[in-house]
């Protein structure tokens, strides 16, 4: 069982670290029968390198310091401590070698199979009971958190192949912790703050330090430890198509600063607002649904949900007062 659970977590971080090659079409027909969704490994078809290269390159990033970290930035200090927990574990990600930081999902999913397989191989019972502890360690504090933003985002994007593989991302990292809490509820997850705190799960964050700076606003939307929401470029493209206004493919922060700055010389910011509040919503009922599914794993997700309602009150208030808030900044 362990080592079939291991194999599957090389599966993912495989299909997640870069695009397929022999070695992952080989993992993929050896778990192609310990899987419940078998037909993932028939879905492996030619365009998927670019498709890898436009999902985890250009819009889905797949390292937990964007959606962690308090700057929502790559090798941000979350980055850091994710490397100095493999070390105290006494793990050495290989994986890590090709990437830009060692909390790359990738990474994460290659470190748990790597003590799936100390669990398997132990000596003795404190060997193996070690192993499942730092297995916890990882699952709980660090993979979970940021779960349900990423693997949503893809599969809002996905709908093939690695919409699949995030189904089953979940499905077996979901199955995987309930195993080791055995009926005892998820401690919170608290999320770090600028000046190296941390807030507390319960807390209720401002979507921004100043609500009067249209720079700052767009900024906090676009960070999802302060917002909760989690937006990729493809997304605000969409958001673009659904208010009837052009977007260029630019920084994230620039194609929405420009749809902003669109939506007013037009006199559309609210209906603008409206729409961010309804991507808020569906990506808090998103998060509900994996609250219901495992209710033992609820408390590392409500520090998300408080953040995504916050923000979504703060743009019904912009819709609803819009003619107060000024954008020019940024014109």
């Amino acid at each position: 069982m362990k080592s079939a659970r291991a194999a599957l977590y090389n599966f993912l971080a495989l299909a997640y670290l870069r695009p397929p090659d022999e070695d992952f079409l080989e993992l993929a027909r050896e778990i192609s029968g310990r899987t419940p969704r078998k037909h993932v490994h028939r879905m492996v078809t030619s365009d998927l390198a670019a498709r890898h290269t436009w999902l985890f390159s250009f819009n889905v990033y797949p390292y937990a310091s964007v959606f962690l970290d308090p700057s929502g930035m790559l090798a941000a200090p979350w980055s850091s401590f994710v490397t100095s927990v493999y070390a105290a574990l006494g793990l050495e990600v290989r994986s890590g070698v090709e990437l830009a930081a060692g909390d790359h999902l990738a990474a994460q999913l290659e470190a748990v199979a790597t003590l799936l397989e100390r669990e398997a191989a132990a000596a003795g019972e404190l060997e193996a009971v070690r192993a499942r502890h730092a297995q916890r360690v990882l699952l709980l504090g660090h993979l979970l958190p940021w779960l349900p933003a990423f693997t949503g985002a893809v599969r809002r994007l996905d709908q093939g192949f690695y919409g699949e593989v995030a189904a089953l991302t979940r499905e077996l990292l979901l199955e995987h912790a309930c195993e080791l809490l055995m009926d005892e509820v998820a401690p919170p997850f608290f999320f770090p703050e600028d000046g190296g705190g941390e807030v507390a799960a319960g807390a209720t964050p401002s979507p921004a330090r100043d609500s009067g700076d249209a720079l700052e606003e767009l900024r906090a939307l676009l960070t999802p430890a302060r917002s909760g929401m989690f937006l990729s470029r493809e997304d605000i493209t969409r958001l673009g198509r659904r208010v009837e206004l052009p977007v260029r493919f630019a920084e994230r922060r620039l194609m929405l600063q420009n749809l902003v700055v669109s939506a007013a010389d037009r006199g559309d910011l609210a209906l603008l607002f409206a729409e961010l509040r309804r991507e808020a919503l569906s990506q808090a009922k998103n998060l509900l649904i994996w609250r219901r599914t495992v209710p033992l794993l609820a408390p590392i997700w409500e520090g998300w949900l408080v953040r995504l309602l916050a923000t979504r009150k703060r743009l019904e208030a912009l819709s609803d007062d819009v003619r107060e808030v000024t954008w020019r900044e940024g014109r």
